[in-house]
């Protein structure tokens, strides 16, 4: 019986030493969009993945591909990519670059964030 206990108590301090603080590590994923405009249509992509969570530092993969219109044609699609240092406020759900200011702002469900367009999460 007292190794019973035993065994349920170290197991449920495991449990609890491996949870991780909710907010941070909830913001690393896929986020999806796509768009229609005037002059061009296409998708973006955002990855987001942890790079040093104890200083909120995350990286940020933007791929996009997208046809411009010109004369009521559809272009060639192209496709371009960056990436870039970013890191996690959480007192204000925002991402931010401070190289060329590039803000995140993250929804209190944190399961979609505007970067100029609305993205959802997809993983």
């Amino acid at each position: 019986m007292k190794t019973l206990k035993l065994l349920l108590l170290i197991s449920c301090m495991l449990i609890i030493a491996g949870c991780k603080s909710g907010t941070p590590s909830t913001i690393s994923g896929i986020y999806v969009t796509s768009f229609k405009q005037e002059f061009s249509m296409g998708n973006d992509t955002l990855i987001i993945e942890a790079y040093h969570l104890s200083s909120g530092t995350y990286q940020v993969e933007r791929k996009s591909g997208y046809h411009r219109i010109r004369n009521g044609q559809l272009m060639p699609k192209e496709y371009n990519q960056r990436k870039w240092m970013a890191t996690f406020d959480q007192d204000r759900f925002i991402l931010q670059e401070t190289a060329y200011g590039k803000q995140i702002y993250f929804k209190p469900d944190l399961k979609s964030l505007s970067f100029g367009w609305t993205y959802h999460k997809i993983n």
